[in-house]
Parts: C-alpha cells; structure tokens; sequence
C-alpha cells in the first residue's frame, strides 16, 4: 500500500471520529485552541511528501510514526484546552516576573459603539478576528455596540459613510496593528446591530465560534470564512432576497432559515458531510426547499468546505 494513502487514511479517520464523537456528545473537542498549531500539518504533510515513493517498509513506517504522534498531540490539546495552563505556545520567557506578570492579568470589559443615523439606509459590517467567539444580535440603540472582555483593547472600529451608506470595519490588532491571532485567542466578542439598517455582513476568522442571530435584522449578504470553526447562523424573513456564502476548512456549520423563506443551496465540499432535510436535490450538489418556486422571498446558500459538517433546517 502506497504510504501517501496511509497518511490521509489516518487524517481523514482522526477528523471524522472526532465530529462524530462530538456530535454525540462523548467529547467537548476546541478546534480553537488546536488552531495554533497549523503548523505541524505543514510538518506532516512534508514528512509524507519526502517518504511517499519510498519502496521499503521504513518509509510508511516513519509517517505513521509521525502522523499518530502529531495527532495525538493535537487531540490532546483539543480536549484541554478549555483548561488554560501556563503554557504560552511559540513564546518562551526567562523572566520569572514577566511570567507572573501573565497568570495575574485582570480583565476589563472593552466597549466599541457607533451612534445610529436614520439616514443609514445600507449598512456593511467587515470582522477580521483571530480565534474568537463572536456573537450578534439585534436590539441596540446604536448602529453597531460590542462589548469584548479582554486585558487590553485588542480590536479598533472605524466607520466610512456615504450619504444613506456605512461602512464598518472591526478588525483586531497587534503592537504594529497588523493581524494577529494571539492578541483574540480569548476574546469573547459580543456585537448588538441596529435593526433598521440592510446589512451586509463579512467576517474572516481563523478558528472559533460564531452564533449570529439575525432574524430581526434586514440582510443582504453574508460572507464567512473560517478555518476550524463552529458557526451556528439564524436568518429571519424581512428581506426578500439573502445571499449567505461559507467557505471553511476544518468546521461545522449550522444555518436556521424561517419556514416562509425558499431556499437554494449550492455546495462544493470535498469530503464534507451534508445534513439538508426537508430539501429536494435538484441536481448534482444543488438543492432546494419544496416551496422555491412559489415563495416571495428567497435565501440562496453557497457551502464550500474541505472536511466540514454541513447543516440546513427550517424553523
């Protein structure tokens, strides 16, 4: 047996035992905190690449070797690492004092707000975010209000208008405010969005969880992309027409649509799995809701996903 075909065997029993132990509840499994350590899937897949020709017994040998013991690793760290230690990946220190100086920081509770203008007919909001868990809701008296508990104000907000169009942008930052995962790996993310606004929402991420409930919200689009993340999405009924696009690595989606709504969903996912009931298949990677045809309003989904799990309901 070629050694290639034992490395993905290993990795595809290894991701898919882990969604299905989780999904039945056997294990509490953080794709967020193993997120750190992408690096050693470069490691491996090396490993793999230099010994997959390889004619001897050795070569396979070596990358099961390797394979197991990173997954291992990896599956150790994701099912504790809810339990923070005092272990600080990539980063090493020599100094008792700065070390202490960590375990003893204490949090505060950060606000970020923008007034609502009635003149605000469009809204977009763009999140850059690290490994996070964001939330949003409807309900604020302000055009966009988020509080995050954290050491130190790790995100910056910045609104562009235009007439009857604004822009948000609510990206995290670093010393030199450029992208950095480290600075949100914490960082719980909790956004309320005026209701009167259409909105567009965009939000790019590297591992998580996302829970947005905007069933009181008129929306346009919303784009998501995330690597090994959990987002849960609830759409309501107010616009005629969403557009909602997911493209993920390593995730579980979960999209709520309100049962007056048509919906078509468009899917290219590799290996992932595929949870659409109530849905028609209307041709390869294309389904649809009974009532497509004849509903007024629409919502159009396009899943894309290497290893993700996949969910559609109606409520």
């Amino acid at each position: 047996m070629k050694a290639d075909k034992i490395f993905w065997g290993i990795v595809f029993i290894f991701v898919g035992t882990v969604f299905l132990l989780e999904n039945f509840g056997v294990i509490d499994f953080s794709w967020r905190d193993i997120w750190r350590f992408w690096p050693l899937l470069l490691v491996i897949t090396g490993v793999n690449i230099v010994f997959k020709d390889s004619k001897s017994n050795t070569g396979v040998i070596i990358i099961v070797l390797i394979t197991t013991a990173t997954l291992a690793f990896l599956t150790f760290k994701g099912l504790t690492g809810t339990q923070k230690t005092d272990d600080v990946p990539w980063e090493w220190s020599h100094n008792e004092d700065e070390v202490n100086n960590e375990e003893n920081k204490e949090f505060s509770t950060n606000i970020y707000n923008e007034d609502y203008n009635a003149k605000y007919k469009n809204a977009t909001l763009s999140i850059n975010g690290g490994a996070s868990k964001f939330s949003i809701e409807s309900g604020s008296e302000k055009l966009f209000e988020s509080k995050i508990k954290e050491t130190i104000s790790r995100y910056y907000l910045k609104k562009t208008d235009t007439d009857s169009t604004v822009v948000l942008s609510f990206n995290s930052k670093n010393k030199k405010n450029g992208f950095n995962f480290k600075d949100t790996e914490f960082s719980d993310v909790k956004i309320k969005l005026h209701t009167q606004p259409t909105w567009d929402v965009n939000l790019n991420m590297g591992a998580g969880k996302v829970n947005f409930d905007l069933s009181n919200n008129k929306i346009n689009t919303i784009n998501l992309k995330g690597g090994a993340a959990d987002f849960n999405i609830k759409l309501g009924s107010l616009s005629e027409q969403i557009n909602l696009n997911a493209e993920t690595g390593i995730a579980k989606v979960s999209i709520e649509i309100p049962q007056d709504a048509a919906c078509e969903i468009k899917t290219s996912t590799g290996l992932s799995s595929k949870d659409f009931e109530d849905f028609v298949k209307k041709s390869d990677g294309i389904y649809v809701s009974p009532n497509f045809d004849t509903a007024k309003n629409k919502i159009y989904i396009n899943l894309k996903g290497g290893l993700s799990d996949f969910e559609v309901t109606r409520y």
